[in-house]
């Protein structure tokens, strides 16, 4: 009976790690769809207007920072988008230790 117990535990502390996590990946990842096709659109954008030399009056952004800022925002985005998935294995890597642990409880 306390062997069952404490495999319980174990799978509801993992399944509550579990949980928290896929709302940090799809958070991220989200984010990380939104944000990478805008900064490049920003960073095209920027360096189109640096080169014809024209100032940008709609945000009144100078082209430097539309350029720069927009691929820095799309690369900052796809790097923590390939985070979440690095967490993700993580995650499920640490799902067959805990399976693996309370297989030994239970004597399987």
């Amino acid at each position: 009976m306390m062997t069952r117990l404490k495999v319980w535990c174990i799978y509801s502390g993992y399944t509550v790690l579990f949980a928290v996590t896929f709302a940090v990946i799809l958070a991220v990842l989200t984010g990380a769809l939104v944000m990478v096709p805008t900064g490049i659109f920003f960073g095209a954008v920027g360096g189109a207007l640096l080169i014809a030399d024209t100032p940008y009056i709609v945000t009144e952004l100078s082209p430097k920072l539309m350029l720069f800022g927009g691929l820095f925002a799309a690369f900052a985005a796809a790097f923590l988008g390939f985070a979440a998935v690095k967490i993700g294995f993580l995650i499920s890597r640490l799902f067959r230790c805990v399976r693996k642990h309370c297989d030994r409880l239970r004597g399987w």
